[in-house]
């Protein structure tokens, strides 16, 4: 036990200390999500111990030894007889339909604490990844803020060589120098954004804030609006089939049912074995060295406590039916939202490509009439291509997640 603690405190420690490579690539990053988070370490508590009472269960039918060692004598008017006598006792638990109901429900509460655990799991999983794409958009919006930073300084400098000459008024200057301070504080602000989405996903990571990740490896997602997007259809009938969170309800369901059909055999039969070794001082010709025994106890008479129990597992297998049938309806509504979306996004990658055609084209123009000093937009032409640039990074992230939460409700793992 002690070895397995030590194990874990190390492994804690590993991660926690671990320096990330640089770059810092989505696959890796996924890879390390599998480490247990705060909450996972939670559940995984409730794991144990859902484990540690199932285990009760069955030791139940484990074996119990006793030493049963007396000395004892009797004086009485005849003669003064020894009571003495010295017996190990073996008492083993042969069968208890209590004992395997409850075993029975206690093996179900840890198959569902283990699907919970998935649950937290694949949900780590969208949160890790949007932590990850946020860092990465806001890297790119400090770009953007950057180039609109240096822009508006430029303007700035020339309404104040202007004004110099007396060729602008000071309206002019202060108007221009007050939005280059705003682009400042937005400077600021973007730069803060950067360091509070890395803390993020150090901390999804279960990372020290200071090993946090610098440099991320922007993933390619091209191939994904590549290929044709599948019908309504075909996701809904794949996730009625394969839902994990239906799938576990049907289970419960089932269990339910099968407790209730065990509570109403249930006739709280009990056996026991019993082994006594050993000898005593008296009656030997009687009682011998050893003694074997069987013990049946069936009880008479009406059992109103499990009379209850069986109408509250009718009223859960009710309930239980109930939430299939609701979570039926919203796995129809949230497949249906999350392709809409999904179609949304595909449509409006195909648009801000072509903006951002547009943007490219439209900067080397502003490039050349810079060059040409014929006019001097070279500078809002840079800030809107970044602009665009980051649209369509941000659609495709969208669009990634939409996808990962539609391949989880048809119990599939992410795959790009």
């Amino acid at each position: 036990m002690r070895v397995l603690i030590f194990v874990g405190l190390f492994l804690s420690f590993s991660v926690q200390a671990l320096k990330l490579p640089n770059p810092l690539t989505l696959g890796y990053t996924l890879t390390l999500a599998k480490n247990l988070n705060l909450d996972e370490k939670q559940q995984q508590i409730n794991i144990e111990l859902n484990e540690i009472e199932l285990k009760s269960y069955q030791d139940n039918y484990e074996p119990t030894f006793d030493i049963d060692l007396q000395l004892a004598g009797r004086d009485n008017q005849i003669s003064s007889n020894n009571y003495s006598h010295g017996f190990v006792k073996i008492n083993k638990l042969l069968f208890d339909q209590n004992t395997q109901i409850a075993q029975y429900a206690a093996n179900n509460q840890l198959k569902s604490a283990k699907f919970t655990m998935k649950q937290i799991q694949d949900n780590k999983i969208l949160q890790v990844m949007r932590a990850f794409f946020n860092i990465i958009l806001a890297d790119m919006r400090y770009q953007t803020t950057l180039e609109r930073l240096a822009l508006s300084a430029v303007r700035a400098d020339h309404v104040q060589d202007d004004f110099d000459v007396q060729d602008a008024s000071e309206v002019e200057l202060l108007e221009k120098q007050a939005l280059t301070q705003l682009d400042v504080s937005k400077r600021i602000e973007d730069a803060g954004v950067q360091i509070t989405t890395r803390a993020k996903l150090a901390q999804l990571l279960n990372i020290d804030y200071e090993n946090r990740p610098d440099d991320l490896v922007r993933p390619d997602f091209t191939h994904l609006f590549a290929k044709k997007l599948a019908e309504f259809e075909f996701w809904q009938k794949k996730i009625q089939l394969n839902n994990p969170q239906l799938k576990e309800l049907k289970r419960v369901l089932v269990s339910l049912k099968q407790q209730q059909k065990l509570e109403m055999d249930n006739r709280e039969i009990t056996i026991n074995s019993t082994l006594r070794l050993g000898k005593q001082k008296y009656d030997i010709p009687k009682n011998g060295e050893w003694r074997a025994g069987l013990n049946i106890i069936v009880p008479l008479g009406q059992n109103y406590a499990q009379e209850r129990k069986i109408a509250k597992l009718l009223a859960k297998i009710k309930q239980q039916e109930l939430l299939i049938k609701k979570h039926r309806q919203n796995l129809n509504q949230q497949t249906l939202s999350l392709w809409t979306k999904l179609r949304t996004f595909k449509q409006l990658n195909t648009a801000l490509t072509t903006e951002l055609d547009y943007r490219d084209l439209y900067l080397e123009r502003a490039r050349a009439n810079y060059e040409m000093e014929i006019e001097n937009y070279i500078g809002d032409a840079m800030g809107n291509l970044t602009d665009t640039e980051w649209k369509l990074a941000k659609n495709e992230f969208d669009f990634v997640l939409t996808l990962t939460q539609l391949q989880q409700l048809a119990g599939e793992d992410y795959a790009f």
